[in-house]
């Protein structure tokens, strides 16, 4: 009774091993060839892109530039800049239409290690929607980290006032965002080391 107790574990265990062996592995959202340097991704959905980003990342590539399509998706322009098993970039898009909730995101990203690119910024529009996207990157092993604040008016004589207040605080300008006014993102460096960057992602902007 023992014998065939311990006969059937085996089979099973072997038809386990079996089936895994047969499983097939996920398939790869986006196809890459080996000698590719250079790669266009394009969708509608933020978490699509995210997804991709990562699976790109990990084959060394990293973000050039963003804008918007006809067809109201994002896209992505990127390089491949290093091979597959050194330490790759990590992502973050940001979406948003408030000034308020786009520094606020901006900064949590910056806690984590991540920096704006600035030539990623598009304004994407859909039927009934408009938002404001971003792409922010974290470098494998950084030792840096940053800050952002927005700076906004109607007028550019008050603009030019708040950039340069924030300019004796140590910020500089970044990039322009219209959105009913003009913004200015503006970035400074702080002191601290930024978290150890996880093997994911990839893009450029130093």
């Amino acid at each position: 009774m023992r014998k065939m107790t311990l006969a059937c574990a085996l089979l099973l265990a072997l038809a386990a091993a079996a089936a895994a062996q047969e499983r097939p592995k996920e398939k790869e959202r986006v196809q890459v060839d080996p000698d590719q340097n250079y790669l266009v991704l394009s969708t509608k959905r933020i978490q699509t892109m995210e997804k991709e980003l990562d699976e790109v990342a990990a084959k060394g590539f990293r973000v050039l530039y963003g804008g918007p399509t006809e067809s109201f998706d994002m896209a992505l322009f990127l390089q491949r800049t290093q091979a597959a098993d050194q330490p790759t970039y990590a992502y973050r898009i940001l979406a948003t239409t408030r000034k308020k909730t786009m520094e606020k995101e901006l900064n949590e990203g910056a806690r984590g290690g991540f920096r704006l690119l600035p030539r990623t910024v598009i304004f994407k529009e859909g039927f009934f929607t408009a938002e404001m996207l971003m792409v922010m990157e974290r470098a494998p092993q950084t030792d840096k980290n940053y800050e952002y604040k927005l700076v906004s008016a109607t007028k550019e004589t008050k603009l030019h006032k708040k950039i340069d207040a924030a300019m004796a605080e140590g910020f500089v300008p970044l990039t322009l965002i219209t959105l009913g006014e003009h913004i200015i993102v503006m970035e400074r460096e702080t002191t601290g080391a930024a978290p150890a960057a996880a093997s994911a992602g990839a893009g450029p902007q130093e």
